[in-house]
């Protein structure tokens, strides 16, 4: 894999080089430009390549790129590795949100920006209750004049959160007119279909008029795509790939389990429950004997649907001639559904859990059939796995409501600008359950009394369905509130050149409370999922930064930030850079910096998450060193340490030509005092009563962690962008434009004070492809465009476990080809389509991921498949 990168880094290289100077604009043709900040500084300046590498993705690249929203457009980023999580993922913690994690790091680590301030963090973490983050769903695209992806460590401009990043999303602004825009799309396989309308109108000309107003407005709607709707899942059988058996099926349908032999329910006439089949249980789960099963494809939401409305309004208004005010709001209102992850109805099985009320411990629920139940043919209790397909799916919806307002004022002299600002942004979430959770009080009766009858359901009394179905409500809110100013200007002179300066003071004040349904907390819901947070802290901080010539061609760039935390204490952020460029061509540019990441709210302050999955045993007393399913708690450690960091990047940009742009740029990331919780397959191994909880026959029902600062995490990689355009009198104008990472290594130990062990292009931990790039190639003629945009992730060693390694070595790369077409020959309409996956390229399988929604790595790739879509824009 790293000779294919190489291979890939030449190339661009070479088509750089290879550029004919008869396509080139002069290179002397030169013009004064405004001086404008540039993500990762305050000093405003008119060369926008400083000495930290950012990313422009501009409004032409977003209108071409076939991406319907802000979370698709950055998850196709080069510099977006891996270990990413998105709406795909559909898990019980943060469902149908987005968000952006550079470098192969968390989302806790990447900073996102909406014109320079930030928005207050979604109101579910996920993994786990880890990772706080803001959801890109939550941004309206029409709004966006353009994405800046500072790919470098800023904890000494913007504070923690900026450790891999910060992607700062910057919205129109100054415009005037009107624009409308309509599409609709649908996948060649059917689902998904999706309606967009746009609406964005500014009134007023700053200068002459003294006032500018700006409004946009956004809806969308796109419908689920559930597992049964593609080919690849539908039948829930994977016999054919490597690694893959019924994984999409579920044993546990109706049985009773005997002597670890699984033994059908059946009635009289040998027939299994509606809605199972009775089949061999081998295939599905490896145990002796038949089962009443089902296929849960119908039941498993690969996409969720959503339904987003979204406002933004920006309004400057020129008080004298020096100074205006501004303000700003942005409002977004999104409905997400989904069924919930791999259980699509209630399931009673062993390691089942629900809280005591008295304690608020879990306590293991009883998956036992009573001696006395008439169903019951073996005259003592008989454990039992059985679905309760009439107490109703499990639907999950998610309502989020999410907005930030911004009041200041801005002003500038002859050598300062000074600006003041106050905003309070909010996610307010609200998650309903209909369906698919069951009251075990009430279950526990009617398995006693033989209400509810198990061979067939639909006899079964409403009332007693009534009693044990349970539907809850999850809410949460996170809050945002704050002050800031700064100033930028001149602060004297060298012999080579005026010292840019500026200087700043912030203050915020951040809440998130996230609570159970009360249905947990009362002990009555089996299986709860459990994400509780309750935090706050207040920040204050101050800043300043340096640009200072030292010669005609060199720049010494230095900043320095303190931060006060309520929570955890102080932090002390410093940053050097270096930016020569000897020739008009050549840029050479380097810098250097700490910084921090606070622990998350969520970290650090009373949480509690439960997960369930699977472990290795050692001490199983029924097969020792057997995989088992226990619930995984995790809760928050007030005494932890933020994570310390150090970067270091250098590179080179070559500019041979006005038209012609290439950089390569090398990074490197290293963190210590990392968050996390312990390795659970140690903890099972240590056995320790205060972590490991086991029933009385020593069988594994729980894992205890708690987040820690564990140990330390290196990464460091290759960014290269290439930037060419070339015009012609007849055959029009192209361009090309391609980012490229690669990453050389991602290390980190797989225990606490363990050796560190690279995961870069494998799935030892997450998948971490080593090599992701977007190139787009495009041309224009008369009232013609058309972008070609090939989207590639190289393939990764195949680790994720020693079953998946023994039948599959590597996992395969992946390319995707996006086309635009546009067509503006209609006074002020443009018309165009857009295809997305134009050879209908699947997923690579991964052997690691045979699971129930799909046999690929779902943080990375989605089964959307080919996709259409059309649309006009009216401007008036």
């Amino acid at each position: 894999m790293p000779n294919r990168s190489l291979l890939a880094i030449a190339v661009a290289a070479a088509a750089a080089a290879l550029s004919p100077h008869a396509f080139a604009e002069a290179a002397n043709d030169s013009k004064t430009l405004e001086a404008v900040r540039v993500t990762g500084s305050n000093i405003k300046r008119s060369d926008t390549e400083t000495a930290n590498p950012v990313q422009v993705i501009e409004r032409q690249q977003l209108e071409e790129s076939g991406k319907a929203t802000v979370a698709d457009l950055l998850r196709s980023i080069s510099a977006n590795t891996g270990n990413a999580a998105n709406e795909t993922s559909n898990s019980g913690w943060a469902s149908g949100s987005a968000g952006i994690g550079l470098r192969g790091l968390s989302q806790k680590n990447t900073l996102v920006l909406l014109n320079g301030r930030r928005l207050a963090n979604y109101g579910f973490p996920s993994g786990g209750l880890s990772d706080t983050f803001v959801n890109l769903n939550a941004l309206p695209l029409v709004a966006v004049e353009r994405i800046e992806v500072l790919k470098d460590g800023a904890s000494a401009v913007y504070g923690s959160d900026a450790v891999a990043g910060v992607v700062n999303i910057i919205t129109r602004q100054g415009f005037e007119g009107a624009e409308l825009g309509v599409s609709g799309g649908t996948s060649d396989a059917g689902g998904l279909d999706q309606q967009n309308v746009k609406f964005i109108g500014g009134i007023g000309d700053l200068d002459t008029d003294g006032y500018n107003i700006l409004v946009s407005l956004e809806g969308y709607n796109r419908d689920r795509l559930d597992q049964d709707q593609r080919a690849l899942t539908r039948s829930g059988i994977y016999t054919d790939l490597a690694g893959g058996r019924w994984n999409g099926w579920s044993a546990k349908g109706a049985r009773f389990l005997v002597n670890g032999k699984s033994v059908p329910m059946l009635d009289a006439s040998g027939n299994c429950p509606e809605g199972t089949v009775l089949t061999a249980s081998a295939p599905i789960d490896g145990l002796a004997g038949d089962t009443c099963a089902f296929n849960q494809a119908p039941y498993t939401t690969l996409i969720p649907s959503t339904k987003r409305w979204q406002a933004y309004v920006n309004g400057t208004l020129r008080l004298n001639d020096s100074v205006d005010a501004f303000a700003e709001v942005i409002y977004s209102d999104i409905k997400g559904v989904s069924w919930f992850g791999s259980s699509p109805f209630f399931t009673l099985e062993s390691g089942r859990f629900a809280l005591n009320a008295d304690t608020g411990l879990a306590e293991p629920v009883r998956s036992t059939l009573p001696a006395g139940n008439p169903y019951n043919p073996y005259g003592v209790d008989v454990p039992i796995e059985y679905t309760f397909f009439n107490l109703g799916g499990t639907i999950k919806t998610n309502r989020s409501k999410a907005y930030r307002g911004v009041v200041g004022l801005r002003g500038s002299g002859e050598k300062w600008d000074w600006e003041v600002g106050a905003f309070q942004a909010a996610s307010k979430e609200r998650e309903t359950v209909s369906g698919g959770f069951a009251n075990r009080w009430a279950l526990y009766d009617a398995l006693a009394s033989g209400s509810y009858n198990l061979l067939n359901p639909s006899a079964t009394d409403p009332a007693v369905l009534k009693a044990i179905g349970l539907s809850t409500l999850r809410p949460a809110d996170s809050v945002l509130k704050g002050l800031d100013a700064k100033v930028s200007g001149t602060l004297g002179s060298t012999w080579a050149g005026t010292i840019g300066f500026a200087a700043g003071a912030e203050w915020r004040q951040e809440t998130l409370d996230s609570d159970n349904p009360w249905q947990i907390d009362a002990g009555l819901q089996v299986r709860p999922a459990i994400a509780e947070v309750h935090g706050e802290r207040k920040v204050s901080a101050a800043y300043a930064e340096l640009n200072v010539p030292l010669h005609s061609t060199l720049e010494l760039q230095a900043a320095a930030r303190a931060d006060h935390y309520s929570d955890f204490g102080n932090a002390f952020s410093p940053k050097l850079g270096l930016r020569w460029q000897p020739l008009d061509w050549l840029l050479v540019r380097a810098a250097a910096s700490r910084g921090f990441r606070a622990p998350s709210l969520s970290e650090n302050s009373a949480s509690t998450s439960i997960a369930y999955g699977s472990v290795v045993d050692p001490h199983d007393p029924d097969v020792a060193g057997s995989r088992q399913n226990p619930t995984f708690f995790t809760v928050g450690n007030n005494n932890l340490d933020p994570e310390r960091t150090r970067s270091f990047n250098a590179g080179i940009v070559l500019s041979p030509w006005q038209r012609t742009s290439l950089s390569v740029d090398y990074y490197r990331i290293k963190l210590d005092n990392l968050i996390g919780s312990g390795n659970t397959t140690t903890l099972v191994a240590e056995n320790n009563p205060a972590n490991v909880l086991r029933d009385a026959r020593g069988k594994l029902l729980a894992v205890y962690n708690r987040y820690q600062n564990l140990s330390e995490l290196e990464t460091s990689g290759i960014d290269v962008e290439l930037r060419q355009g070339w015009s012609t009198a007849r055959l029009g104008a192209f361009g090309l434009s391609s980012a490229l990472t690669y990453v050389i290594d991602y290390k980190r130990p797989q225990v606490t004070g363990g050796p560190l062990v690279d995961y870069a292009g494998s799935n030892l931990g997450p998948s971490l492809p080593d090599t992701k790039a977007t190139t787009t190639l495009d041309w224009s003629l008369g009232d013609w465009r058309t972008a070609l945009t090939w989207y590639y992730t190289s393939g990764y060693d195949q680790e994720g476990s020693a079953a998946a390694k023994a039948v599959q070595k590597e996992v395969a790369s992946y390319s995707q080809f996006d086309l635009y077409l546009g067509y503006t020959g209609i006074d002020k309409l443009t018309v165009y389509a857009k295809v997305q996956n134009i050879g209908d390229r699947q997923p690579p399988h991964d052997a690691t991921f045979p699971g129930v929604r799909a046999p690929y790595d779902f943080s990375q790739y989605d089964l959307r498949g080919r996709y259409y879509t059309v649309g006009f824009d009216y401007r008036f």
